[in-house]
């Protein structure tokens, strides 16, 4: 291992080198608030645009910037002692966007986005073809956006997160996937508008609880696919699971206090109930089968009322 600096204050750990003078991997220290090219992140990645990695980022202190990772592979983002990221754009920008790379690993943060009603910015966003490995970060505050949003066919995993405070807890559309990592922990969903929406072929496989969502705890439309391995679906303003346009869903946990119908199916979807309890929900019908073609299997197991029928 070789150690180089570059200018005041700038150190990179080597951990290989491809030919003398030539950098590697790196490992930086940024402490936000402070003076000099190391005093935020995107003034770090300015530094590692031109090193292949694997790269590391360690993040100290409260930083307050909107950063762009734009092609770059093999990077780890970590949160010591509680580092935050606060949007600085007035609601218009994501504080944290991923495009076009591979293997971004954001872990530990509390990500602050904000709102201005109109531009819909998110928490963290996964975007281009991406791959986003995110693990115990807090996405709150983005009011008109979503906590995490992942995009454009992008691949990401969640590992004990949090979303809360969001117009929607989760976003994952248009044929990217979500599934668990690192320690497979569950994530959580709460106080947003929507707990989870997914849409247009997008698959997201999760353990969580989606709870506490002022409308509903979970969407499903355009072909979209949710595997809930465990977990709850409970008290949400409205129904609890909207599954339409041709989507599948297995739901395992609790789904319960809901102020609408627990599970809502139509529109030529599916949803398989393996363990799961559905009770207590309100609307009078825990399970709904809209009469546009649903199809459901083993909902007589949910000990809830339900107008489904099964061959």
């Amino acid at each position: 291992m070789s150690r180089f600096t570059y200018g005041p204050g700038l150190c990179l750990t080597v951990l290989s080198l491809m030919s003398v003078g030539t950098v590697r991997a790196a490992t930086l220290s940024v402490t936000c608030g402070g003076a000099g090219t190391l005093s935020s992140i995107g003034g770090a990645l300015k530094v590692l645009q031109n090193v292949p990695g694997p790269n590391t980022i360690n993040v100290s202190g409260a930083c307050h910037e909107n950063v762009v990772i734009q092609s770059h592979d093999r990077l780890t983002l970590n949160a010591l002692n509680g580092a935050s990221v606060s949007d600085a754009s007035g609601g218009t920008r994501d504080v944290i966007a991923v495009f076009d790379s591979r293997d971004v690993a954001i872990n530990g943060f509390t990500i602050n986005a904000g709102s201005d009603g109109v531009s819909g910015a998110n928490g963290v966003s996964c975007n281009d073809w991406s791959a986003c490995r995110l693990a115990l970060n807090v996405m709150q505050g983005a009011g008109s956006g979503a906590g995490f949003a992942v995009y454009q066919a992008s691949q990401a995993t969640v590992d004990g997160d949090t979303f809360q405070n969001n117009g929607t807890g989760l976003v994952v559309h248009s044929g990217s996937q979500v599934r668990p990592g690192g320690q497979t922990r569950p994530i959580t969903s709460r106080s947003n508008g929507v707990g989870i929406h997914i849409a247009r072929q997008a698959f997201v496989f999760v353990a969580g609880n989606i709870d506490n969502n002022s409308d509903r705890g979970v969407v499903l439309r355009f072909q979209a696919i949710l595997d809930l391995a465990d977990g709850s679906i409970s008290h949400s303003g409205s129904l609890g699971a909207v599954v339409i346009e041709g989507s599948i869903a297995r739901l395992n946990g609790t789904i319960t206090g809901n102020g609408g119908a627990g599970v809502v199916i139509g529109d030529l979807s599916m949803v398989t109930f393996t363990g799961a309890t559905v009770t207590g929900n309100g609307g009078g019908t825990d399970v709904v089968c809209n009469p546009q073609y649903p199809v459901t299997s083993g909902v007589a197991s949910t000990g809830g009322t339900t107008n489904c029928v099964e061959p």
